[in-house]
């Protein structure tokens, strides 16, 4: 609904190693498979719709190609597989604008992440002009469903499960800008709430990565040059707005607008914030934090859950409170060179980085 429409997607992995090749055609399933998993694409197993197709839930065997260290001289057919349960995702014929770049920029990327903090691709169809995500199923739906929610049908987040979900997106952003064997930098370019995806113990996931980017290998230069804007209203880096290039602190912009709508309770874009300023929350959080306002901007839960604490747990939590509007506010600093990037510059193996996001812990 609020994607800047754009033709413009990733590029194909220029330096794609025999390893990613085979890991990609180990992810295909037949979709034979998939029909029948989902009984035919039935309403019964949609659980939810977007502006590029539908999602369903379903139980497949797959090929567990993240317990596999080494699949060269395997054969897919002598694999063991496990049942799972997925999240399948059957591409629109009709969403040009995500079109056939999208779908395979989606796989590519994702063939080469492992990370508790990105949600896992498990395979994909392609069979008879299909275009079919096959991704781990995380059953708490969007960070968003929860920010939206006004009716109490899902229990309000603690201040402690916020403070911990934004520490896995900020671990999530990490992984991805940091190059490690068999994985390339990768700019995500659509980071916002519906994107981030929670667990059944509330643990964050970034998805959807149909307009995410790798790197260029060859170029030293810290930015890539994107003449068609791509992105989300609200969350948009300015400086890419008027420069077309986007950089890692691109990413780390649209992280800062999540930051606040997580302090906030309320999603960018809420009615809130269009009402007194077109591009929804940043400016006003960037307002409210130099002018000292930052109480007009908290979720009146919270302020709810600090007046319920002792003495010593409410100094704690405003002084908590202080510090993430702190580096969320840093965050959303005009110009790419004053945000924060992350601090990590080693390779690590799928565990947490430790990044300039995670003072809001502290």
């Amino acid at each position: 609904m609020l994607r800047h429409a754009s033709q413009e997607h990733s590029e194909a992995a220029e330096d794609g190693t025999s390893s990613n090749s085979l890991k990609m055609d180990f992810l295909k399933i037949p979709l034979n498979k998939i029909n029948e998993a989902t009984k035919d694409f039935s309403e019964e197993c949609r659980v939810g719709s977007g502006g590029y197709g539908k999602v369903y839930k379903a139980k497949l065997d797959i090929v567990d190609i993240q317990c596999l260290s080494s699949m060269e001289g395997k054969c897919k057919d002598e694999l063991p597989k496990i049942s799972k349960r997925v999240a399948i995702k059957r591409i629109s014929s009709e969403a040009h604008e995500y079109g056939k770049q999208g779908f395979l920029t989606e796989i590519e990327l994702l063939a080469t992440c492992k990370h508790q903090n990105i949600v896992s691709l498990h395979g994909y169809s392609e069979e008879n002009d299909e275009m079919i995500l096959v991704y781990e199923f995380v059953s708490n739906g969007s960070l968003a469903d929860y920010l939206l929610n006004s009716d109490k049908t899902r229990a309000n987040l603690t201040w402690a499960q916020r403070l911990q979900i934004c520490l896995d997106i900020a671990n999530g952003i990490d992984y991805l800008h940091t190059h490690i064997e068999g994985k390339r930098r990768i700019l995500h370019r659509d980071i916002k709430s519906d994107n981030i995806l929670l667990d059944e113990n509330l643990n964050a996931k970034i998805g959807d990565f149909g307009l995410s980017k790798f790197h260029p290998i060859k170029q030293q230069a810290s930015s890539v040059y994107s003449k068609n804007v791509v992105g989300t209203d609200f969350y948009t880096d300015p400086e890419y707005l008027n420069t077309f290039k986007y950089k890692r602190e691109s990413d780390i912009y649209s992280f800062g607008v999540v930051l606040f709508e997580v302090l906030s309770g309320k999603l960018a874009y809420d009615s809130n914030y269009t009402s007194k300023s077109r591009t929804g929350i940043a400016p006003i959080a960037r307002t409210c934090f130099k002018e000292g306002r930052l109480e007009e901007l908290i979720d009146p839960n919270l302020i709810k859950e600090v007046h319920n604490e002792n003495f010593k747990n409410r100094r704690l939590k405003e002084d908590s409170f202080k510090a993430f509007s702190k580096i969320a506010y840093q965050c959303l600093k005009l110009t790419q060179a004053k945000r924060p990037t992350n601090s990590s510059q080693t390779p690590n193996n799928g565990s947490h980085h430790q990044s300039h996001h995670q003072g809001a812990s502290k």
